[in-house]
């Protein structure tokens, strides 16, 4: 089982603004740098097709970022180490960012991993075998099955944590996307989850959590 680095994601629900969050902004307010030569800003246009407008994907020298209205989402860049600093270091630039911005109303703040394993066993299998049973002996013999897919969600004892389990196999595959949800409704909230103030944990802590659960289920997990 393998911690997938490049779907990592610190994600900030709330009512944003694209016009503001600009490159050369969250260089300035979340890096402390300016815009120049020794700064370069990368950016990425999804390769869809139609009418849907879908915003691209800016890339600093230690993170990337998308910026929708509902959401404002960064990214790890490169491979995520058992040290975490990248993590950190991706939590507070988004906290410098909530400071500069700290009439920006805020709903949430999620923490998204995604974990694969490419050769599973076949008692690893038979969870999703059993979640799906009863329908594929009522379906039509020539309709087959194509993935399998199992949803579980957990919160803690005061609800300030959330924690949606997805698990999916398809094409021997086995997919696990975590999403810790922390619901906030103001800024200092949000803050204290960024810097694990209380009983929350820092992006580094529900990795190491949901690491132990899958090397529970599936044996030693490593980062891709």
């Amino acid at each position: 089982m393998n911690l997938i680095s490049s779907e990592t994601s610190l994600v900030i629900a709330g009512a944003w603004n694209p016009a503001i969050l600009t490159p050369a902004w969250v260089l300035q307010h979340g890096l402390d740098k300016s815009l120049n030569g020794d700064n370069v800003v990368k950016t990425y246009f999804p390769a869809t097709l139609g009418v849907i407008f879908e915003p691209p994907r800016y890339e600093l020298e230690k993170l990337s970022f998308v910026v929708l209205p509902n959401t404002f989402i960064l990214f790890p860049i490169g491979s995520i180490t058992d040290g975490e600093d990248d993590l950190e270091g991706l939590e507070d630039v988004a906290a410098k960012i909530l400071q500069e911005l700290k009439h920006t109303p805020i709903t949430g703040v999620g923490h998204n991993l995604t974990f694969k394993h490419s050769d599973p066993k076949s008692n690893e299998l038979d969870v999703f075998t059993a979640s799906t049973q009863d329908l594929s002996d009522e379906m039509p013999s020539d309709w087959l099955l194509a993935s399998r897919n199992i949803a579980a969600n957990f919160k803690n004892a005061d609800e300030t944590v959330i924690i949606n389990v997805q698990r999916q196999f398809e094409a021997n595959e086995i997919v696990v996307r975590f999403n810790f949800h922390h619901p906030v409704s103001s800024i200092e909230s949000a803050l204290a989850v960024l810097r694990g103030n209380g009983d929350y944990n820092r992006m580094s802590g529900n990795i190491e959590l949901a690491k132990k659960l899958m090397n529970s289920l599936y044996g030693e997990c490593k980062n891709d």
